[in-house]
């Protein structure tokens, strides 16, 4: 697997984590929820996954940008598994 392709992998289940969330089960959200309208973007399009991805082709991830990186996978981990 390369790493582009470990690179995808791991944003889709950080998009998979944050979209399930820890509020009872889909019957239960699909009840108790509001009609959905969907603001969210793909974190693929990020500047930061975009950033990291290009460093990554070019064989060479700046500490900043891989600092960045893993601040927004933080945020969406904190996000997806709040109590």
């Amino acid at each position: 697997m390369s790493p582009e392709d470990q690179l995808d992998a791991l944003i889709i289940r950080l998009e998979e984590l944050l979209a399930s969330g820890n509020r009872g089960d889909a019957i239960d959200r699909a009840l108790s929820s509001l009609p959905r309208k969907s603001e969210a973007v793909s974190l693929r399009g990020h500047e930061v996954v975009r950033r990291f991805r290009e460093e990554a082709v070019q064989g060479l991830i700046r500490v900043d940008t891989a600092n960045q990186l893993l601040a927004l996978v933080k945020t969406v981990l904190e996000l997806a598994v709040k109590p």
